[in-house]
């Protein structure tokens, strides 16, 4: 069971890490946080398991691509 988890953990992480580059760490935090916080004012907390739920389904939203990261002109005037 443990090993399940880690996998789960390193794959996550592995996703991050794409989104990172992709998007830039900045953005990334900043838009899973803006995320996380819509879908707290959206659905009832109590059914959403654990604290990093929402985190989580942020997260995976944005590297489905179901939800995008605007990016504002001096960030990407840095690239």
């Amino acid at each position: 069971m443990r090993s399940q988890s880690r996998m789960g953990t390193q794959k996550q992480t592995q996703v991050i890490d794409r989104l990172a580059k992709r998007l830039g760490r900045y953005s990334l935090v900043v838009g899973v946080a803006r995320r996380a916080r819509d879908l707290k004012e959206r659905i009832d907390t109590s059914r959403e398991a654990g604290g990093g739920g929402l985190i989580n389904r942020a997260i995976d939203e944005i590297a489905r691509g179901d939800v995008h990261i605007r990016r504002r002109k001096s960030e990407e005037e840095a690239d």
